[in-house]
Protein backbone atom coordinates (compact mmCIF):
# COMPACT_ATOMS: atom_id res chain seq x y z
CA UNK A 1 0.00 0.00 0.00
CA UNK A 2 1.31 3.19 -0.82
CA UNK A 3 1.97 5.62 1.77
CA UNK A 4 3.21 9.43 2.29
CA UNK A 5 6.30 8.67 2.82
CA UNK A 6 6.80 7.08 -1.00
CA UNK A 7 5.78 10.70 -2.86
CA UNK A 8 8.27 12.03 0.41
CA UNK A 9 11.16 10.16 -1.34
CA UNK A 10 9.88 11.38 -4.73
CA UNK A 11 10.23 15.06 -3.45
CA UNK A 12 13.18 14.56 -1.54
CA UNK A 13 15.37 16.47 -3.96
CA UNK A 14 13.15 19.64 -3.03
CA UNK A 15 13.80 19.08 0.94
CA UNK A 16 17.04 20.70 1.58
CA UNK A 17 18.04 23.67 2.94
CA UNK A 18 17.36 26.78 3.84
CA UNK A 19 13.64 25.01 3.81
CA UNK A 20 14.44 22.09 5.33
CA UNK A 21 16.94 21.28 7.70
CA UNK A 22 18.31 17.60 8.51
CA UNK A 23 16.56 16.56 11.58
CA UNK A 24 12.87 18.00 9.86
CA UNK A 25 13.28 15.86 7.25
CA UNK A 26 14.04 13.23 9.34
CA UNK A 27 10.79 13.57 11.01
CA UNK A 28 9.24 13.79 7.94
CA UNK A 29 9.92 10.57 7.04
CA UNK A 30 9.12 9.10 10.22
CA UNK A 31 5.36 10.06 10.04
CA UNK A 32 5.05 9.87 6.28
CA UNK A 33 5.70 6.34 6.65
CA UNK A 34 2.80 6.19 9.24
CA UNK A 35 0.17 7.86 6.85
CA UNK A 36 -1.88 7.07 3.88
CA UNK A 37 -0.14 7.85 0.13
CA UNK A 38 -3.04 8.45 -1.87
CA UNK A 39 -4.00 11.66 -0.03
CA UNK A 40 -2.39 15.57 -0.64
CA UNK A 41 -0.30 16.33 2.14
CA UNK A 42 1.35 19.94 2.70
CA UNK A 43 4.04 20.60 4.34
CA UNK A 44 4.21 23.80 6.70
CA UNK A 45 7.65 25.50 7.27
CA UNK A 46 8.95 28.93 9.09
CA UNK A 47 9.82 31.78 6.68
CA UNK A 48 12.75 33.37 9.28
CA UNK A 49 16.12 32.61 8.76
CA UNK A 50 16.90 30.43 10.90
CA UNK A 51 15.72 26.79 10.84
CA UNK A 52 12.36 25.15 12.65
CA UNK A 53 10.19 22.38 12.91
CA UNK A 54 8.24 21.26 9.66
CA UNK A 55 4.33 20.63 10.31
CA UNK A 56 2.89 17.83 8.05
CA UNK A 57 -1.05 17.59 7.04
CA UNK A 58 -3.15 15.21 4.92
CA UNK A 59 -6.25 16.05 3.34
CA UNK A 60 -9.42 13.45 3.64
CA UNK A 61 -12.11 13.81 0.93
CA UNK A 62 -13.65 10.60 0.78
CA UNK A 63 -15.14 7.92 3.12
CA UNK A 64 -12.33 5.36 1.89
CA UNK A 65 -9.40 8.10 2.57
CA UNK A 66 -11.13 8.28 6.14
CA UNK A 67 -11.05 4.54 6.68
CA UNK A 68 -7.74 4.44 5.69
CA UNK A 69 -6.61 6.08 8.68
CA UNK A 70 -8.18 2.96 10.75
CA UNK A 71 -5.36 1.77 13.16
CA UNK A 72 -3.42 4.52 12.79
CA UNK A 73 -3.39 5.86 16.21
CA UNK A 74 -6.31 8.99 15.92
CA UNK A 75 -7.56 9.69 19.53
CA UNK A 76 -10.81 7.66 19.77
CA UNK A 77 -13.29 10.74 19.37
CA UNK A 78 -11.42 11.69 16.44
CA UNK A 79 -11.70 8.08 15.05
CA UNK A 80 -15.22 8.22 16.13
CA UNK A 81 -15.97 11.59 13.70
CA UNK A 82 -14.47 10.25 10.64
CA UNK A 83 -16.17 7.29 10.61
CA UNK A 84 -19.41 9.30 11.37
CA UNK A 85 -18.17 12.20 8.70
CA UNK A 86 -18.01 8.84 6.13
CA UNK A 87 -21.92 7.95 6.80
CA UNK A 88 -23.77 9.28 3.97
CA UNK A 89 -26.56 11.96 5.03
CA UNK A 90 -25.12 11.71 8.84
CA UNK A 91 -24.53 14.86 10.71
CA UNK A 92 -21.48 15.64 9.16
CA UNK A 93 -22.88 15.69 5.65
CA UNK A 94 -21.73 19.97 5.17
CA UNK A 95 -18.13 18.70 5.73
CA UNK A 96 -16.62 18.80 2.48
CA UNK A 97 -13.23 17.27 3.45
CA UNK A 98 -11.17 16.64 6.93
CA UNK A 99 -7.42 18.08 7.08
CA UNK A 100 -5.41 16.26 9.61
CA UNK A 101 -1.92 18.42 11.24
CA UNK A 102 0.55 16.53 12.96
CA UNK A 103 2.83 19.11 14.50
CA UNK A 104 6.39 17.21 14.33
CA UNK A 105 8.38 19.29 16.74
CA UNK A 106 9.77 16.61 18.66
CA UNK A 107 10.84 12.83 17.45
CA UNK A 108 8.08 10.35 16.88
CA UNK A 109 9.49 7.03 18.58
CA UNK A 110 5.96 6.81 19.97
CA UNK A 111 4.13 7.08 17.10
CA UNK A 112 2.27 9.98 15.65
CA UNK A 113 1.14 12.50 17.94
CA UNK A 114 -2.28 13.33 18.51
CA UNK A 115 -3.58 15.94 15.00
CA UNK A 116 -4.74 18.93 14.80
CA UNK A 117 -8.39 18.04 13.26
CA UNK A 118 -9.92 20.56 10.41
CA UNK A 119 -13.20 20.25 9.21
CA UNK A 120 -13.84 22.45 5.28
CA UNK A 121 -17.28 23.43 5.01
CA UNK A 122 -19.35 22.87 2.12
CA UNK A 123 -21.17 26.18 2.48
CA UNK A 124 -22.89 28.60 5.22
CA UNK A 125 -23.71 26.70 8.67
CA UNK A 126 -25.90 27.11 11.74
CA UNK A 127 -24.27 28.41 14.34
CA UNK A 128 -26.00 25.79 16.48
CA UNK A 129 -24.64 23.08 14.45
CA UNK A 130 -21.08 24.35 14.68
CA UNK A 131 -21.19 24.61 18.07
CA UNK A 132 -23.26 22.07 19.47
CA UNK A 133 -22.31 19.25 17.09
CA UNK A 134 -19.09 19.48 14.46
CA UNK A 135 -16.44 21.54 17.03
CA UNK A 136 -17.52 19.18 19.78
CA UNK A 137 -17.18 16.00 17.99
CA UNK A 138 -13.52 17.45 16.63
CA UNK A 139 -12.58 18.27 19.93
CA UNK A 140 -13.70 15.41 22.01
CA UNK A 141 -15.36 17.45 24.65
CA UNK A 142 -18.67 20.22 24.31
CA UNK A 143 -17.90 23.90 24.19
CA UNK A 144 -18.12 25.68 27.28
CA UNK A 145 -21.09 28.54 27.11
CA UNK A 146 -18.76 31.54 27.41
CA UNK A 147 -16.80 29.58 24.12
CA UNK A 148 -20.33 29.05 22.17
CA UNK A 149 -21.02 32.33 22.46
CA UNK A 150 -17.96 33.64 21.56
CA UNK A 151 -17.79 31.84 18.14
CA UNK A 152 -21.45 33.08 17.73
CA UNK A 153 -20.62 36.32 18.13
CA UNK A 154 -17.75 36.24 15.65
CA UNK A 155 -20.11 34.68 13.21
CA UNK A 156 -23.00 37.95 13.64
CA UNK A 157 -20.15 40.64 13.15
CA UNK A 158 -18.97 39.01 9.72
CA UNK A 159 -20.19 41.16 6.36
CA UNK A 160 -22.41 39.39 3.73
CA UNK A 161 -19.33 38.86 1.74
CA UNK A 162 -17.36 36.48 4.37
CA UNK A 163 -18.67 32.84 5.53
CA UNK A 164 -16.81 30.57 7.51
CA UNK A 165 -14.55 27.93 5.30
CA UNK A 166 -12.68 25.74 8.42
CA UNK A 167 -13.28 24.95 11.88
CA UNK A 168 -10.67 23.32 13.96
CA UNK A 169 -9.40 21.90 17.26
CA UNK A 170 -6.70 23.29 18.74
CA UNK A 171 -7.11 20.18 21.81
CA UNK A 172 -3.24 19.17 21.45
CA UNK A 173 -1.86 22.46 21.57
CA UNK A 174 -3.89 24.13 23.84
CA UNK A 175 -7.17 22.11 25.32
CA UNK A 176 -9.47 24.80 25.80
CA UNK A 177 -9.24 26.27 22.32
CA UNK A 178 -10.68 26.27 18.28
CA UNK A 179 -10.34 28.08 15.62
CA UNK A 180 -12.60 29.57 12.74
CA UNK A 181 -11.17 30.57 9.34
CA UNK A 182 -13.13 33.11 7.68
CA UNK A 183 -12.74 33.52 3.93
CA UNK A 184 -14.05 36.69 1.83
CA UNK A 185 -12.59 39.42 3.75
CA UNK A 186 -10.58 41.72 1.88
CA UNK A 187 -7.39 43.86 3.75
CA UNK A 188 -9.63 46.40 4.74
CA UNK A 189 -12.75 43.91 6.10
CA UNK A 190 -9.99 42.12 8.22
CA UNK A 191 -9.05 44.82 10.16
CA UNK A 192 -12.63 46.05 10.73
CA UNK A 193 -13.69 42.66 11.92
CA UNK A 194 -10.80 42.21 14.39
CA UNK A 195 -11.62 45.94 15.66
CA UNK A 196 -14.87 44.01 16.88
CA UNK A 197 -13.70 41.09 17.86
CA UNK A 198 -10.08 41.07 19.27
CA UNK A 199 -8.99 44.86 19.37
CA UNK A 200 -5.99 43.99 20.70
CA UNK A 201 -5.18 42.28 17.48
CA UNK A 202 -5.81 45.61 15.27
CA UNK A 203 -2.23 47.25 15.62
CA UNK A 204 -0.47 44.22 15.16
CA UNK A 205 -2.53 43.06 11.77
CA UNK A 206 -2.81 46.79 10.56
CA UNK A 207 1.00 46.10 10.30
CA UNK A 208 0.87 43.04 7.95
CA UNK A 209 -2.59 43.20 6.08
CA UNK A 210 -1.26 45.68 3.36
CA UNK A 211 1.31 42.98 2.66
CA UNK A 212 -1.69 41.10 0.57
CA UNK A 213 -2.45 43.92 -0.91
CA UNK A 214 -4.06 42.48 -4.65
CA UNK A 215 -4.22 38.46 -3.31
CA UNK A 216 -6.68 36.02 -4.52
CA UNK A 217 -8.21 34.74 -1.52
CA UNK A 218 -7.52 36.15 1.71
CA UNK A 219 -8.20 33.52 5.06
CA UNK A 220 -8.65 35.03 8.52
CA UNK A 221 -8.17 32.84 11.45
CA UNK A 222 -9.23 33.53 15.16
CA UNK A 223 -8.55 31.46 17.86
CA UNK A 224 -11.16 31.46 20.61
CA UNK A 225 -11.88 30.06 24.41
CA UNK A 226 -14.15 31.88 25.73
CA UNK A 227 -13.03 34.81 24.19
CA UNK A 228 -11.14 35.90 20.70
CA UNK A 229 -7.39 35.02 21.46
CA UNK A 230 -4.76 37.47 20.89
CA UNK A 231 -3.00 34.88 17.76
CA UNK A 232 -4.38 36.03 14.73
CA UNK A 233 -3.56 34.63 11.10
CA UNK A 234 -3.65 36.40 7.53
CA UNK A 235 -3.01 33.94 4.72
CA UNK A 236 -3.35 34.38 1.49
CA UNK A 237 -2.68 32.49 -2.20
CA UNK A 238 -3.50 32.59 -6.14
CA UNK A 239 -5.58 30.70 -8.44
CA UNK A 240 -1.90 30.44 -10.87
CA UNK A 241 1.51 28.95 -9.78
CA UNK A 242 4.17 30.95 -9.29
CA UNK A 243 5.85 30.24 -13.14
CA UNK A 244 1.61 31.49 -14.15
CA UNK A 245 1.79 34.32 -11.70
CA UNK A 246 3.62 37.42 -11.05
CA UNK A 247 1.74 38.75 -7.89
CA UNK A 248 3.50 35.50 -6.09
CA UNK A 249 6.51 37.32 -6.55
CA UNK A 250 5.54 40.39 -5.38
CA UNK A 251 3.95 39.08 -2.45
CA UNK A 252 7.06 37.32 -1.23
CA UNK A 253 9.55 40.60 -2.11
CA UNK A 254 7.25 42.07 0.55
CA UNK A 255 7.68 39.28 3.25
CA UNK A 256 11.38 39.90 2.77
CA UNK A 257 11.09 43.85 2.84
CA UNK A 258 9.71 43.36 5.46
CA UNK A 259 12.17 40.86 7.45
CA UNK A 260 9.82 38.05 7.53
CA UNK A 261 11.07 35.99 4.86
CA UNK A 262 14.72 34.87 4.25
CA UNK A 263 15.63 35.31 0.43
CA UNK A 264 17.05 31.99 0.22
CA UNK A 265 13.59 30.70 1.71
CA UNK A 266 12.02 33.09 -0.99
CA UNK A 267 13.82 31.62 -3.67
CA UNK A 268 13.10 28.02 -2.36
CA UNK A 269 9.56 28.52 -2.62
CA UNK A 270 8.91 29.92 -5.36
CA UNK A 271 11.17 27.23 -6.96
CA UNK A 272 8.92 24.39 -5.40
CA UNK A 273 6.01 23.99 -8.06
CA UNK A 274 6.58 21.60 -10.47
CA UNK A 275 5.74 17.48 -11.02
CA UNK A 276 7.64 14.25 -11.07
CA UNK A 277 6.91 11.05 -12.83
CA UNK A 278 8.20 7.36 -13.15
CA UNK A 279 10.07 8.90 -16.22
CA UNK A 280 11.89 11.94 -14.30
CA UNK A 281 12.14 9.80 -10.86
CA UNK A 282 12.80 6.10 -11.93
CA UNK A 283 14.70 5.22 -8.72
CA UNK A 284 12.18 7.23 -6.02
CA UNK A 285 8.77 6.43 -7.61
CA UNK A 286 6.97 4.03 -5.66
CA UNK A 287 6.50 0.55 -7.31
CA UNK A 288 2.58 0.56 -6.11
CA UNK A 289 2.32 3.47 -7.87
CA UNK A 290 3.64 1.69 -11.06
CA UNK A 291 4.05 3.73 -14.28
CA UNK A 292 1.25 5.64 -13.47
CA UNK A 293 -0.01 9.22 -12.61
CA UNK A 294 2.86 12.61 -11.23
CA UNK A 295 3.44 13.36 -7.77
CA UNK A 296 2.80 17.27 -8.09
CA UNK A 297 4.09 19.92 -6.10
CA UNK A 298 2.42 22.95 -5.44
CA UNK A 299 2.83 26.08 -3.92
CA UNK A 300 -0.29 26.56 -1.40
CA UNK A 301 0.01 29.31 0.30
CA UNK A 302 1.38 31.81 2.63
CA UNK A 303 0.31 32.71 6.05
CA UNK A 304 1.52 35.43 8.57
CA UNK A 305 1.10 34.93 12.56
CA UNK A 306 0.27 38.34 14.71
CA UNK A 307 0.49 39.02 18.53
CA UNK A 308 0.56 41.84 20.00
CA UNK A 309 3.43 41.14 22.44
CA UNK A 310 5.65 39.07 19.63
CA UNK A 311 7.19 39.91 15.88
CA UNK A 312 4.98 38.58 12.99
CA UNK A 313 5.79 35.15 11.88
CA UNK A 314 5.45 34.38 8.12
CA UNK A 315 4.96 30.51 6.97
CA UNK A 316 4.37 29.02 3.63
CA UNK A 317 2.52 26.19 2.65
CA UNK A 318 4.02 23.64 0.37
CA UNK A 319 1.63 20.99 -1.63
CA UNK A 320 2.34 17.47 -2.73
CA UNK A 321 0.69 14.45 -3.60
CA UNK A 322 0.16 11.46 -6.49
CA UNK A 323 -2.52 12.34 -9.57
CA UNK A 324 -3.11 9.32 -10.80
CA UNK A 325 -4.22 9.15 -14.82
CA UNK A 326 -5.64 5.82 -16.22
CA UNK A 327 -3.83 3.58 -18.06
CA UNK A 328 -5.74 3.87 -20.90
CA UNK A 329 -4.78 7.56 -20.70
CA UNK A 330 -1.06 6.57 -20.62
CA UNK A 331 -1.35 4.40 -23.64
Amino acid sequence: MLTCGDWLAVVSPYLSEPLFGLRAVERLHAAGRRLPGDCLAVLETRLRPEPGPVDLSIRLRTPAEARRMDGRGLPPHLAAFLGSWSELGGPFAAVRSVWLEFDLDRDLEEGLPSPIPCAKLSGAVAPEWLTGTLLPALHGKPLDPGQREAVRSCLAVLPESARLLYAFSLYPRNPDAVRLEIFGLDPREILETLQRVAPQTVERAAEVAPLFAESDRLHLSLDLTSEVLPRIGIEASFARQPEREPRWNVLFERLVTAGLCDPGKRDAALAWSGYDTFRTAPEAWPVAAGRRGFCVRSLSHVKVVCQPDRNPEAKVYLAFGWLERSRAAEN
